[in-house]
């Protein structure tokens, strides 16, 4: 059997008649009728009941129907697949996200390549400090975006685009807080166990520190703001988290903000985007994400 007669049979069941599925199809009522004939010779059952005023499907015929619309509904998938790679549409993209990225901001990217480019694999990898830019760097992704200062980005030689702006703060639980009232400056909260997210690039150069880390500070380890945010939360420690992951537990008494006398805690960081500048590198899906971006 072939496809074009299980697009017939689907043609007829949707229009329900011979000569709607003709005019559906462009096709004319002896060539419908020669290919629901065709269909049921060479699938050796009776698909169709023809006693009545319009052919209407058996009960093996109705089994069949319900398969069919599997196979057709994966053969569309397969020419949408082909018609995207012959578009010279990347297979696979891969985003590289600083662990402290607010998504909400990427959603209408996100959204678009969802709907556009269905086909492409995105990947979102999530990185601390070094490591987004370590990911461009190393060509392991294709599209970085992380708040890293733009100097930085320019030594390395890479486009790159300001996306927005957030907030890092410093909390812990209202009973932590209330143990550092009397603390003035930061390096007076050495004694309270603070929880840092360890880098997952190599941390070289720039890089190659803790930063927001004194000397001596005892601390808790970790390598995800999920990880992080519930020791916090637990009491068992301080520490930074943007604005987006931390304004609920602040607003319910979970968390409270970390103010000291003489020194502002809060962190102001602005998010860039940014990519190898090699235009030949970067494919129609790529391509499109950096133009979202930038608008």
């Amino acid at each position: 059997m072939k496809l074009e007669q299980l697009k017939v049979m689907q043609a007829l069941i949707k229009t329900g008649s011979v000569k709607s599925a003709s005019e559906l199809l462009h096709k004319t009522q002896p060539a419908i009728s020669q290919a629901l004939k065709a269909l049921e010779f060479e699938s050796g059952a009776k698909l169709f009941d023809r006693s009545g005023y319009r052919l209407e499907l058996t009960s093996i015929g109705r089994r069949f129907y319900q398969q069919s619309l599997r196979v057709l509904e994966e053969a569309d998938d397969l020419s949408q697949l082909l018609l995207h790679f012959n578009k010279k549409n990347e297979e696979k993209i891969c985003i590289a996200l600083d662990a402290n990225t607010d998504l909400n901001a990427l959603a209408p990217m996100l959204k678009l390549l969802q709907n556009e480019y269905p086909e492409t694999q995105i990947k979102l990898k999530t990185e601390v400090l070094s490591g987004t830019i370590q990911m461009i760097k190393d060509g392991n992704a294709d599209i970085g975006i992380a708040p890293i200062m733009p100097f930085l980005l320019e030594e390395e030689g890479f486009d790159y685009l300001p996306l927005y702006q957030s907030q890092l703060r410093n909390v812990a639980t209202p009973a932590l807080v209330e143990q550092m009232k009397s603390a003035k400056k930061v390096s007076d909260l050495r004694r309270f166990q603070q929880v840092i997210m360890n880098d997952s690039g190599k941390a070289e150069g720039v890089f190659n520190r803790n930063f927001g880390v004194q000397m001596g500070q005892r601390r808790w380890l970790v390598s995800d703001l999920a990880t992080k945010k519930q020791l916090l939360v637990t009491g068992l420690g301080w520490g930074r988290l943007p604005a987006h992951l931390v304004d609920d537990e602040i607003n319910k008494g979970l968390l409270s903000e970390i103010k000291l006398e003489d020194t502002h805690l809060a962190l102001d960081i602005n998010f860039f985007a940014f990519r190898r500048n090699s235009p030949a590198i970067n494919g129609p899906v790529a391509s499109t994400i950096w133009e979202v971006l930038k608008n």
